[in-house]
Order: C-alpha cells, then structure tokens, then sequence
C-alpha cells in the first residue's frame, strides 16, 4: 500500500467484467490503483516479481481462465512469492463452490452480478482486514513458539498424565530425540517413585479443573537412568477444550550439588576453626589414660601391684577410651556430606550437640553458654547434623563477635544465650541466639546471609557460614532472621513444628527396643560358643587382642592380617563367623567379604571400621546372613554380645 491506495490485482479474462469491476471501483470515490491480468500465468509472473510492483493488497481472481480454473486457481496464487488476500469473483450463485472457495484460502467470494461499487470495496477491505488480523496471529504464534522452543527451562502441556506438548530443552532435559519420542506418552512413566505420589496428586487437581498456581519439587528418571532433579511451576490450561496443566520445571541437579558441597565446604571449615578446641578436648582423655597406664606400670616397677587398683584403672582408661571414642564419632557424622532424606528429629538434640562443640572453646574465650531449653517437646523435618552445622555456626559467630569486641562488652564478661521456645500460634520452633557481642552493622544485615559477604576481618572468615546455613534452614521450610537485641545481635532460626508436647522419651524407648539381630527361640540361656570365628585387621596388636579375649570366651578363632591370607586359610578352615576390618592392604574388608560368601553365601559378617564412610553395608544381608557394622575403638564385651546372637542365629 502506498499513499493510502490499495493495489490491487485483477485477473479476468472478460474484459466487459474486468472494466465492470474498475468503473464500480472508481465510483466509490476511494484510490485504488489496480493492474489487471486476463491469465492466470501472467498473474503470477507478476505476483513472483521480487521488484515492488508484485506486491499487491488484494488479489481479486477469476475462477474460470484460459489456463486454470476451479478452486485449485485459488492455491496457486497463494503459493507465489507476495502472497495476498484473495477475493473470488464467481459468475455463478453456487454457495457450495463458494464454501470449497473459502476452505482453499479465499478471503471472501463476489458473485458477477455487481450492485455496486461499495460492495466490492466492502469485500476488499474486509480481506485485507481479516488477512492482517491472520497475520499478526501468526506472527505472534510465531514468536512466543520461539520463546518456548529457546527457553532455558523444560516447558510442557499435561494432558491428564499425557503429555500433549514439551519443548526442546524438555526433550533435552529428560534425554529424548526428539520431541516425538515424549508426546503422547505419560509423564509419570519417567518420574522417579519416590515423587509419584506428589506429582500424581497435582495431575488430578489440575484434571479436574484446579485453577490455582502450583511449586513443588520433583525427581525424573531420565533416559540414560540418570536422576534430575526439577523445580515445577504449575497453572492451569486447556488442552482441545478440556482441563489440562502447563508446567515449567528448571533442573537444579547441578544447582544442588553445588549447593551440598557449598554446605561440605562450610562444615569443613567450621571443623578446621574448632581444630584447637578438639585437640584440647581429645587431649584430656589421653592425659588421663597415660597417667592411669604409668601408675599401673610404677605398681610393677615397686614389686607392689594391688589388682584392686589395676581394675579401677583399667576401667578409668576404658571409660575415657569410650569418650574419646564419643568425640570422634560426633565429629566424623558432623563432618560427612549430607546424602541422608529427611526425618522427624529432636531439635534439642541438635542443640545439646552444637553446643558441646563450642562449649569448650568458649570457656577458654572466657565466654559463658546459657542454654534455655523448651518447655514442651517438639520435633523437626530435616537432617539433625544440618542443623547442629546452622547453630555450630551462629555459636562460633557469636563467641567471634564477643571475642573481637573485647572489652568494649562493658565488663560483665562474654555471654551467649541459646534460648529455644514453641510458638503455639504459629506451630513453630524458635530457637534464638544471642551475644553481647556489640551487634551487627546496621548495613550490614541486609546483606549477611549473601554468600562470600563477612564482617570479620581478613583470612577470618569464608563469607559462607551464614548463607549455607539460610539456605539449610529454607530447605526445612523455615527461616533464619537477624536483628540487634540491647548490646549483641540475635539470630533466631524458626522451623516448622510437629507432635508438640509428645513425650519424646517414650518414643525413644519404643525405638530402642528393636533387636539388632532376629532374635530365635532360646534353646538354653547358656551361650553357644562351639564355633569357629575368623578375625582379620591389619593392626597386629588389635588383631592379638581380640584374638585372645575370644579364645578366652570358648570360641575357636583363626586369624589373619590382611584379606589375602584369610582367605587363603578360609581355604583350609572355613569359618562359622567372620569378623574384619574394612581397610587393609593386599585385599581390603569388602573384597573379603563377597570372596568369602561365594563360598558360603549365609556367612556372617562382623564388620569393624573407624571411618564413617564405610559404615555402609559391604554387602546384602539377611536373617541368614547378617552384617553387623561395629566402631573402633571396639567395645569387646559389646562384641562378644553381639557374637552370642549371632550364635544363636547360626544354630537355630
């Protein structure tokens, strides 16, 4: 179009029509500017020219010409280079010709019995009207298909479990071809169990007619049999006029492995910073064993040994064996990354450890820990080391911030207050921790839980600590909040709360109960020792020393100091029950054990380990075949307990 003036293209071979139509035209008093062809082939000549006359606003065609006639004429234009809207011009009242017209493309049809001009023009602009509208559609189709096709995030249209449409990161997401090889097929075929139930339970709200939006978060199995992790954002749609669900799920796979080893790392530094305190701690029990130990030897020396008091020091040794014991263990579970699924916890617990971490150190700051516990028993949705990491954290920070501040805390010494209360109305735990510390800077707190971002000095702090710890308590669907309380900061955690006012402890005498092992009918209340126990630990002395105690028990033992060698004697002497240390040169634990149970798949395996990653299970147990997992420093007389049931699992 231009100056306003529609071009338009006449193609009629009467000429008497074709001067009809112009003289109609130019009567209405509107500027068209009209080319007129009597055939078909030099119409579209001129509709392919790629010069701007072959560019026209309407094309007004004859369906019968010299060269082409039927609605196939209609099809033949559209395909030519400027395509335009087409109006039909028919010499016959056939309303069926004129539906077939409509259905090839045609904007509109005109019978040649013209009334008059405006009837024409009406028609016109009607289809250079409807063919814009037409148009734009497209072209805004066109745009947000891209917009989806190129979006970062799976995008997908659910059909009950259908699906009906899914992007191409979708298909590259959940490892498909091609977009073909996902539609029509169900969604849940590829989530993962564990999220079948929640993801089932949107498909049918939004099925049957759920208007509302929706976030959660799914586990798919993806077509190498890898699991991502998805972030779905739900909201209603249709789908062929019935209720459907359009989903945009982002795979945060990567986003949470980062995330848990961001987590990893801020532990590992916490642990690095407590170093001096645990050596302190670990330092204590040693002391007190090297003296009991050089007593009991002086005794000898001096020719005047008392078996009264070699007994009492050989208890005082094995009780601060059994602490130190206790410390490392705390310190191996706190210090292992998080793989465990969440589960109802004793908040408390968290608390009494996080604050026996820090409570020494603290003491050496000269800084006071009070602890005000709740008044009603609650538990917690998470991982109880993950929280014990959030309040080791805020007690470090705040035994820092005491520390640093010095003597401005006014003279009354350094204190912390660790108080934790239940918020009924809310069904919240709270847990508050404040320091007299001299507060946050008020620009600062908007920022604190950012990561990388410190107020402690230079190569004092990572920036991690706080934003880890936010993060660990959003995922358990709470928050953390900071503000200045009189002359410190205060750090309140709040979780979600559940069985408020339960007795915790009867929960943990029912727990307790469950039997280690399958517990057969006894026979007789006399222990079963008539059986052959092979003991296998690279530690020669502690290989010795369980040897002896067991052979003292009635047992019949071999033993050997690595795995090569106890199942070379294995070969000679087949063992009943099989006790062995995990890491060993030559031939380690697990090796042994699988070597072992090819010969006799229902042998019973005692595992003994000081790492806490190789408490996992060695291999499959059974009633008939258990795996037991015991810590170093080894508790014999648990052993030897352990090894009476498992007797008697053998001999029933």
């Amino acid at each position: 179009m231009t100056d306003n003036r529609f071009r338009i293209l006449l193609v009629e071979d009467n000429p008497g029509d074709a001067f009809l139509v112009k003289t109609l035209l130019e009567e209405t008093g509107e500027q068209f500017v009209i080319e007129h062809r009597s055939d078909l082939a030099s119409a579209m000549k001129l509709l392919n020219s790629s010069a701007s006359n072959g560019q026209f606003d309407v094309v007004l065609l004859d369906l019968t010409l010299p060269d082409s006639s039927g609605v196939e004429t209609i099809s033949r234009v559209r395909s030519c280079l400027n395509s335009a809207p087409v109006v039909v011009l028919t010499g016959h009242k056939d309303e069926e010709l004129a539906f077939e017209a409509l259905q090839h493309g045609a904007e509109d049809y005109l019978t040649k019995e013209f009334p008059d001009g405006r009837t024409i023009r009406r028609s016109i602009r009607y289809a250079i009207e409807r063919s814009r509208a037409d148009q734009a559609l497209k072209e805004s189709e066109e745009r947000y298909r891209k917009l989806v096709e190129l979006a970062p995030e799976l995008i997908s249209v659910l059909s009950g479990e259908e699906i009906a449409y899914i992007n191409q990161q979708g298909v590259e997401i959940l490892q498909g071809n091609d977009s073909s090889d996902l539609v029509g097929r169900s969604f849940m075929d590829m989530v993962h169990p564990d999220s079948r139930e929640i993801m089932g339970e949107y498909i049918d709200r939004y099925a049957g007619g759920y208007t509302g939006r929706a976030d959660f978060v799914i586990m798919c199995r993806r077509g190498d049999n890898e699991n991502v992790e998805l972030e779905v954002s739900a909201i209603a749609f249709t789908h062929e006029g019935a209720p459907a669900m359009l989903i945009l799920a982002e795979d945060v796979t990567e986003k949470r492995k980062i995330e848990r080893q961001l987590v990893q790392t801020s532990k590992l530094a916490s642990l690095g910073e407590m170093a001096a305190s645990v050596a302190h701690e670990m330092n204590q029990p040693l002391n007190v064993i090297r003296m009991a130990a050089d007593t009991c030897s002086l005794q000898y020396e001096l020719d005047a040994v008392q078996a009264s008091f070699q007994k009492e020091r050989l208890s005082l040794i094995s009780s601060q064996t059994e602490r130190m014991a206790e410390i490392i263990r705390h310190l191996q579970i706190y210090s292992r990354p998080d793989e465990d699924d969440f589960e109802l916890f004793d908040p408390m617990r968290a608390v009494t450890r996080a604050v026996d971490m820090v409570e020494h150190d603290c003491r050496l700051a000269g800084i006071s820990v009070d602890v005000v516990p709740t008044e009603q028993n609650c538990q917690v949705m998470g991982r109880q080391v993950q929280l014990e990491q959030v309040l080791v954290n805020m007690l470090t920070n705040a035994r820092d911030a005491i520390t640093e501040n010095g003597d401005d805390a006014g003279g009354i010494g350094g204190l912390i207050r660790l108080t934790a209360m239940i918020d009924l109305d809310q069904q919240v735990l709270r847990i508050a921790i404040n320091d007299n510390g001299g507060g946050v800077p008020e620009d600062a707190i908007g920022l604190i839980f950012h990561p990388f971002f410190t107020t402690k000095d230079v190569g004092k702090g990572t920036g991690l600590g706080l934003s880890v710890s936010y993060g660990i308590v959003e995922g358990m669907g709470g928050h953390i909040d900071v503000r200045n309380e009189g002359d410190g900061a205060c750090f309140e955690i709040v979780l979600p709360a559940s069985h408020i006012g339960e007795n915790q402890a009867e929960i943990d005498e029912v727990d307790n109960v469950i039997p280690l092992l399958p517990q057969p009918n006894r026979k007789s209340a006399a222990p079963l020792r008539n059986l052959r126990v092979m003991v296998v630990d690279d530690e020669i002395d502690a290989m010795e020393i369980i040897s002896a105690y067991l052979e003292a028990q009635g047992f019949a033992v071999s033993a050997a100091s690595d795995g090569e060698d106890a199942l070379a004697i294995a070969g000679v002497v087949q063992p009943d029950i099989l006790i062995t240390d995990i890491r060993m040169p030559q031939m380690d634990g697990n090796s042994l054990v699988r070597a072992l149970r090819e010969r006799n798949p229902s042998l019973p395996v005692i595992v003994m380990t000081g790492h806490p990653g190789d408490a996992d299970r060695p291999a499959e147990d059974g009633d008939d075949a258990p795996v037991m997992v015991m810590s170093k420093p080894l508790d014999l007389k648990e052993l030897l307990a352990t090894l009476d049931e498992i007797s008697e699992v053998v001999a029933s």
